[in-house]
């Protein structure tokens, strides 16, 4: 099609469903949560910094604009000064024939986690206090009253609607694990940064799957993916207490991308923060949600002291980008236990906590990306960066390195460990470090790092990671996230399906008619579960004489015995069975897939092919395959190939006999296939 670049199917974004503490009172608000001081937060504060003149835009739930600690009152003047409601009341999105969307005006929150977030960046009582409490708000409401979910394309809306709004920095705290840098998502996000907008993203609440599992929404180049990290909110702990020393959260999402760049890039608090809730009410909440806004309202300070777009231009972004992320703290590894004589790497939380009082003082500017060492057949050797020293006096700088926690991945049932079975590992690689610099004031220099692949055993697929510091003479501090696999990844993952897929076949016969009237389960299921995030996952229909050996890519209907490709239940991994009263059977998606997630799923073909006609009766052979990473697609080799234990299948006429996948009611994943 003429102008069209690219085309992704559309995926849905469940509703967030952030921790609640179950020992919270909200009807006891006394003591004073005293999150701040971890980040310098509160000492910016006492210099009167608020964060005023920045907005910042919310897609999310909504609002309950209400609240007296969010100013009460929503419009121009007010602290929540604009939005609208992409959805509607009603909207529902598996079932848009009856429940369409119907946009309007007031993004009021029926849910309480968007009203939670607003909190985080701009509530202010007399005891509670947000990080940028005089910023200005806009909301972006992308789920219904009663939500269950969303999708990629009003989340997309949404972020267009904050930029054209004038948002200087737009937070999500919504999202599902992904991890591909290139979906379209990420894609946007990627191009709002490119114009200056600060966009940020929460890393996802999937720690304990473990490492590439992040969410989508935080892929983008340039966007700030935000890790959760525990703090102590009690003010009578002193801050060098190493009982209540900040550390990663556990369900915070782990990184690298799919691609092993680093993600995440920053950790903020979020673990027990209180904040508003509906009702003139407060909760205390648990979440990657509740530390992306509290990013968003480090930026909102800088913004309101320093300017925004209409001062650095469309380099704000990443200016800023770069300040918040070079500002973290490490902090000690976590996975089912604590261990403070280790750290943990860049791939759990970044750089580490964010340090505020450093992005918003600090006269030294690093410009740089994150030291992405990819594996052992794609290493990046070589990394330059940029040193700016916006003070009035010179200043030397040298360069130190923190290797941080190695982690083993392999896994032989999950393919990727969980986070219960991480355990930290020491992996240092050399580095090659120039000797110090003296960069004078206004001045900026180039400095050149150059890594070797660390020498140790990759049988069990080592992670590794850690920080380059850059140290002034003056005594300012920040650091360079670095990572890398110890291992060459299409060997590592050359079997993609850890176990050959099942087809759900009760009868015996490998018979369907694909009657659905007659038998909503009258439908071919196959479950599978892949190790590594799959580029290209393919369900091919071919005659029933085809043999492997005929392979082409792409296939041609027509030709080499090609008679399409497969279709799927949009999200067939959501439920535990069909049921035409409330599943669309027309919902359906079109192999290939591209870009799909590690882990397991379930996909429910009921006969239609990917070019829109119904498949006839007739003896069929079905090729189910995953790429291989880095893969020829030419190469029959370079696909894991399902085995078929019959060579044919049979489809039965529309209304002849039918075969169930379906005989009973059963878990969603079948047996060997928990996740």
């Amino acid at each position: 099609m003429d102008g069209v670049v690219n085309v992704w199917p559309m995926s849905t974004i469940p509703k967030p469903c952030p921790k609640r503490s179950s020992d919270f009172s909200s009807s006891v608000p006394a003591r004073n949560y005293s999150l701040h001081r971890w980040t310098g937060v509160d000492r910016l504060h006492a210099r009167g910094i608020r964060g005023k003149g920045a907005t910042v835009a919310i897609i999310d739930t909504g609002v309950d604009y209400t609240h007296k600690a969010l100013g009460g009152c929503f419009g121009p003047g007010c602290k929540v000064a604009g939005g609208y409601d992409l959805v509607g009341a009603d909207w529902d999105s598996e079932n848009e024939k009856l429940h369409p969307k119907r946009p309007d005006d007031d993004p009021m929150d029926f849910h309480g986690h968007g009203t939670h977030v607003a909190g985080i960046i701009a509530a202010d009582n007399t005891w509670l206090t947000g990080v940028a409490p005089d910023a200005k708000l806009l909301i972006y409401k992308v789920f219904s009253d009663d939500p269950w979910e969303t999708d990629e394309e009003t989340i997309m809306q949404a972020l267009c609607d904050a930029y054209n709004a004038g948002a200087d920095v737009i937070t999500t705290s919504i999202g599902q694990p992904n991890g591909f840098s290139d979906n379209p998502w990420a894609l946007l996000g990627k191009r709002l940064v490119d114009k200056g907008i600060v966009v940020i993203s929460s890393a996802g609440n999937e720690g304990e799957t473990g490492p590439f599992y992040s969410s989508m929404g935080a892929m983008g180049h340039g966007v700030l993916a935000v890790a959760a990290v525990n703090v102590s909110t009690n003010p009578r702990y002193k801050m060098t207490d190493p009982s209540v020393t900040p550390m990663p959260a556990y369900f915070t999402s782990w990184g690298p991308s799919n691609e092993l760049l680093i993600k995440p890039d920053i950790a903020a608090p979020g673990f027990h923060i209180v904040s508003t809730v509906l009702n003139q009410s407060y909760d205390e909440l648990s979440g990657t949600s509740m530390s992306a806004p509290y990013i968003a309202g480090v930026a909102a300070l800088f913004i309101g002291a320093f300017g925004g777009r209409e001062y650095y231009g469309a380099g704000l972004a990443k200016m800023l980008h770069d300040r918040i992320v070079s500002s973290g703290s490490s902090l000690p590894w976590v996975s089912n236990r604590l261990d403070l004589n280790s750290t943990a790497p860049p791939f759990q939380v970044g750089t580490g906590l964010v340090n505020a009082w450093k992005v918003l003082n600090y006269n030294t500017q690093l410009e740089y990306e994150p030291f992405a060492l990819m594996d052992t057949e794609l290493f990046k050797r070589t990394w330059r960066f940029n040193i700016t020293n916006n003070g009035d006096k010179k200043c030397r700088y040298h360069f130190e390195l923190e290797p941080q926690a190695g982690v083993n991945i392999l896994d032989g049932y999950y393919g990727i460990s969980p986070l219960y079975q991480l355990r930290p590992r020491t992996v240092v690689p050399y580095v090659a470090f120039p000797e110090p610099v003296i960069v004078g004031p206004g001045d900026t220099r180039e400095v050149e790092v150059a890594f070797r692949i660390p020498e140790i055993d990759d049988d069990y697929l080592p992670l590794y990671g850690g920080k380059v510091w850059v140290i002034s003479s003056h005594g300012e501090r920040l650091s360079i996230p670095y990572g890398g696999a110890a291992y060459d990844t299409e060997k590592a993952f050359d079997n993609m399906f850890i176990i050959d897929p099942v087809v759900t076949e009760l009868d015996g016969d490998w018979a369907w008619s694909f009657n659905l009237d007659k038998d909503p389960n009258d439908f071919m299921e196959i479950g599978a579960r892949l190790s590594y995030p799959c580029t290209q996952l393919r369900w091919d229909i071919f005659e029933e004489s085809w043999s492997e050996s005929l392979w082409q890519f792409p296939p041609e209907i027509g030709q080499r015995g090609f008679v399409g490709s497969a279709t799927t239940y949009r999200d067939s991994d959501e439920y535990w069975f069909f049921n035409p009263a409330v599943n669309d059977k027309n919902d359906i998606l079109s192999f290939p897939l591209r870009r799909v997630p590690r882990g397991f799923r379930l996909f429910w073909w009921f006969g239609k092919l990917a070019n829109g006609t119904q498949i006839g009766a007739g003896n069929y052979t079905i090729r189910f395959a995953a790429l291989r990473p880095y893969g020829n697609p030419n190469i029959s080799d370079h696909w894991d190939i399902m085995y078929n234990k019959v060579k044919n299948i049979q489809i039965l006429p529309l209304n002849g006999t039918f075969n169930s996948s379906r005989a009973y009611h059963r878990p969603r994943q079948p047996s060997g296939y928990g996740f």
